[in-house]
């Protein structure tokens, strides 16, 4: 029996990135899917101190807590020594449905850390470019990112993508798509960029722990992030009743009262996807009208199991890691009188920011929220030639999946066609 114990639930992402990034140590360890198991819901609560959230990871006599945990400590270079400590003996995981082993094949690997394309990003924007890359014989090696799959993998049905006319849970659409491209000769490894050598070619990519690749060509698809709120107890009771993923969460509420804070469209599919657990869903809104859709607006309003509040903001998230979240403090933005809402959950929905991170200080213009602008050059192009960029890191109007694959389809062609011209001398 293995000492490295991860506590997941089906259609999780994080948890998903949390096995995979386990399986890149060549870590053995044990999986209890706690999904519709209520003693096992109760005992992982009850062994990571009351965190509610998948997934929770035990290694050895060390609780390491969820995703976010697991990637700081392989950030600070602890993971691995954590890992021989508890199981110096590792063997190979075996396989699951729900698993993959994102280390390139060693046999078909190219045998020097250079390619002709980096995609750096997984989500729709990245796989997509990975499609069409690999199909034009490139041999495109993709750098996942922390969270593999991206904002997707934290969605629960996806209704509006061509071709699913029964709509597709996010985590499939985006394995389909891994798939279709590791069929064409992607390499997909787990991996997140920290630094980035574009002044002259080959480019360089410098990986977290060291690793440095070079590419002719570089297409940066980093997607977005999920924002935070930036108010007390937010991040000390994330996992104790705080959570920006329903898909993952959700069933640690079962018949309890929670609220949804935002007014778009992710946050009205959260708050309707919690109805099928919650006693009583709550949205917080600060506007006095949704921005959502006017589709899920009205599936919304129609729900008698969700109320709204509007014209109001989060104040502060009251509780502790000992008593979970209590209420969530808010004040209304005209009179400015404060309230507790009574709940056991909140589940944050406010947007996403770009990851851009990396792009700063180099010359790639960005605006005031980060998003990549448009310089002389059309996207996919920037000012940097052979550096592509696809998805949400500069759409912030349509931030759609098909928009992101149709982004990433552009730099894809772009980036293929001024390889070719480069080579032609032309």
């Amino acid at each position: 029996m293995s000492d490295i114990v991860i506590y997941t639930k089906t259609f999780c992402g994080y948890c998903v990135w949390a096995k995979r990034l386990l399986q890149s140590k060549d870590a053995d360890f044990v999986e209890i899917n706690v999904s519709g198991d209520r003693e096992l819901i109760q005992q992982m609560i009850e062994r990571s101190g009351g965190r509610r959230t998948a997934p929770q990871i035990f290694i050895g006599d060390v609780h390491v807590g969820g995703y976010d945990q697991l990637s700081d400590l392989e950030t600070r270079g602890e993971l691995e020594p954590l890992l021989r400590e508890a199981a110096p003996a590792a063997a190979d995981p075996p396989a699951d449905d729900n698993s993959t082993n994102f280390q390139p094949d060693q046999e078909d690997a190219v045998s020097d850390n250079h390619r002709p394309v980096i995609i750096l990003g997984s989500g729709c924007a990245g796989l997509t470019a990975a499609i069409y890359t690999a199909r034009a014989n490139l041999k495109p090696l993709v750098i996942s990112g922390r969270e593999f799959g991206g904002q997707l993998y934290t969605t629960t049905e996806v209704e509006n993508f061509p071709g699913f006319p029964e709509g597709v849970q996010g985590p499939d659409l985006i394995e389909n798509m891994k798939a279709q491209a590791e069929r064409f000769g992607a390499e997909i490894m787990i991996g997140h960029a920290e630094t980035l050598e574009v002044a002259e070619q080959p480019f360089g990519v410098v990986l977290e722990g060291g690793a440095r690749y070079t590419c002719d060509a570089l297409i940066v698809a980093t997607g977005a992030s999920s924002k935070e709120i930036g108010v007390p107890g937010e991040l000390d009771l994330r996992g104790y009743g705080v959570s920006t993923c329903a898909t993952c969460d959700a069933a640690f509420f079962r018949d309890r009262p929670i609220a949804v804070v935002g007014g778009g469209d992710s946050a009205l599919e959260e708050a309707l996807f919690l109805t099928k657990f919650a006693s009583k869903v709550t949205i917080l809104h600060r506007r006095d009208e949704f921005r959502a859709s006017p589709v899920m607006a009205e599936r919304a309003l129609a729900n008698d199991r969700i109320e709204v509040v509007w014209n109001t903001r989060v104040k502060e998230f009251v509780g502790s890691s000992k008593t979970g979240l209590q209420a969530v403090r808010t004040v209304d933005v005209h009179s400015g009188e404060e309230q507790d809402l009574t709940v056991d959950g909140c589940f944050i929905a406010i947007g996403h920011d770009p990851n851009t991170a990396i792009l700063r200080g180099l010359a790639i213009d960005l605006d005031d929220l980060g998003y990549v602008k448009e310089g002389d050059r059309p996207l996919p192009h920037t000012a940097i030639e052979g550096v592509f960029v696809a998805g949400d890191i500069h759409d912030h109007h349509y931030r759609q999946a098909i928009t992101a694959a149709g982004y990433g389809c552009r730099a894809a062609l772009d980036t293929e066609r001024w390889l070719t011209n480069r080579l032609m001398g032309a």
